[in-house]
């Protein structure tokens, strides 16, 4: 599958869970970071540095959605895997 679609598919349930996506240069010539899940007022938010690789924003939407409640929304399988995946790497 291509990988603009994979993340169309998790920003697409993050929308769906109520999870706000920023997509915002992050870090400074002192620190890198690349993004990430935080809660901000009670909101959840996934901040993501625009400039980093498709696969590295994947990572990060995957890693930080595997941590919620999805198995009653329905999802394509492969995209079920991935977020299976990212949660048993963040184990």
């Amino acid at each position: 599958m291509q990988k603009n679609k994979v993340l169309e598919y998790l920003e697409d349930l993050a929308f769906r869970l109520g999870i706000e996506i920023v997509n915002e240069k992050l870090g400074g010539a002192d620190f890198s970071i690349e993004g990430g899940l935080c809660k901000v007022k009670g909101v959840y938010k996934i901040f993501i540095d625009p400039s980093v690789p498709i696969e590295v924003q994947i990572e990060i939407l995957a890693r930080a959605l595997s941590s919620f409640q999805i198995e009653e929304v329905y999802l394509l399988p492969f995209i079920r895997e991935i977020l299976e995946k990212a949660q048993k790497s963040s184990q």
